[in-house]
């Protein structure tokens, strides 16, 4: 590995062959496998740190170059969604292929390729004096919550103004992304009574009175189209699951929604909540059978890294292209709280994430790679 013999679709496909999926993470040997590959590059100045906050989870974290001196922050994560049906894939997921000028593989372009290519960016400066310094962070548990950053964050091993810029190697096939929205997910249940379904007016249907809530829920949504944010347009709301009921000749005395929402900067989490709330208290004045519980399960904040930011035209430069806004989330918001400006520029489509035959173009893969060299080269020498 020292002699730079390895290639990034290469490595990218060795990241993939970790079996990775969260749930439940087992990040900890993909984590080692980079621990090594820093270790074997043997890079002057440099701090490698296996971060392990539970049992087989781990992040990666390495400081190269002048200490005091921000630079560069590049990460990824090393976790991925599970693979789903076999069947559905035309070669095993985590036996990743090379064809026709794609790399193949649960994770190629969600976003194992991405870290290959931020890894191999690093790696060319290896014999190289850097004036300002790069972090390199592998995270774990991005498709949970985000877990490994918060622990990471939590136990002091990032802090407030470590680098200059941070950059995230999703796949944006190879744009700029400088905003997106944040998120929220509400549990919300419905509380009734059972009974006999032949005796309905016995018991209190907790699935019928939910869903009334739903069908409110769409005003909702069009009530919070009315604010217009000029990046990133307006929140957005959805019911995604719906669970409930025992059998079929029980009134069901419970029933469980999931609400998912995307938040433009001027509405918090906690504004959308009050909002729910707002909105069961108006609809139990009508139907006062209505009993629900909301609870915020996870939420996450807006990017928004101002389209006229340095850095940002920095990577526009670089990139040949102007930088856009996306409607998905990622562990940016994090960095940003940590006063350090991040975009989201990688390899890969994200249309291709969370799919069955998941690939990556082998060519983007080199473009990534030379994208964050020339970062590098602008930024840390």
């Amino acid at each position: 590995m020292c002699e730079n013999v390895v290639k990034v679709e290469e490595l990218a496909a060795l990241l993939i062959s970790f079996p990775t999926e969260m749930p439940p993470g087992n990040e900890e040997e993909c984590a080692a496998y980079l621990k090594d590959y820093f270790h074997d590059l043997d890079i002057e100045k440099c701090e490698i740190e296996m971060h392990r906050f539970a049992e087989k989870r781990a992040n990666l974290i390495v400081r190269i170059g002048p200490l005091g001196r921000a630079g560069l922050l590049f990460s990824g994560h090393i976790d991925v969604v599970p693979a789903g049906d076999p069947n559905m894939w035309d070669t095993p997921a985590f036996e990743p292929r090379i064809r026709e000028g794609r790399l193949y593989g649960r994770g190629a372009a969600d976003m194992k390729g991405g870290v290959a290519a931020l890894v191999k960016a690093i790696e060319t400066f290896k014999d190289k004096e850097l004036k300002r310094g790069i972090i390199f962070i592998a995270t774990a548990g991005e498709e949970k919550d985000f877990d490994g950053l918060k622990a990471l964050i939590r136990d002091g091993k990032l802090r407030d103004g470590d680098a200059l810029y941070g950059v995230i190697g999703e796949p944006t096939e190879l744009r700029v992304v400088r905003a997106h929205k944040g998120g929220a997910i509400f549990k919300i249940t419905s509380r009734g009574r059972s009974a006999h379904s032949s005796r309905p007016d016995l018991g209190i249907n907790a699935i019928e009175n939910a869903a009334h809530f739903i069908v409110e829920l769409i005003g909702l949504r069009e009530k919070l189209g009315e604010l217009q944010d000029p990046d990133l347009g307006s929140s957005v709301l959805s019911t995604t699951i719906i669970e409930g009921g025992i059998k079929e000749n029980v009134i069901p005395e419970s029933c469980q929604m999931i609400v998912d929402c995307r938040m433009i900067p001027a509405h918090s989490s906690e504004y959308i909540r009050s909002r729910l709330e707002e909105l069961a208290s108006r609809l139990r004045e009508k139907l006062p059978t209505l009993h629900l519980t909301i609870t915020e399960i996870f939420s996450y904040d807006p990017l928004n890294t101002p389209r006229d930011h340095p850095f940002v035209k920095l990577c526009e430069e670089i990139t040949g292209q102007a930088s856009e806004t996306a409607p998905y989330g990622t562990e940016g918001p994090l960095y940003q709280k940590l006063d350090i400006p991040t975009v989201i520029l990688g390899p890969g489509n994200v249309k291709q994430a969370h799919i069955p035959n998941e690939y990556v173009e082998i060519k983007q893969l080199h473009q990534a790679q030379s994208i964050y060299e020339e970062l590098i080269r602008r930024i840390c020498l």
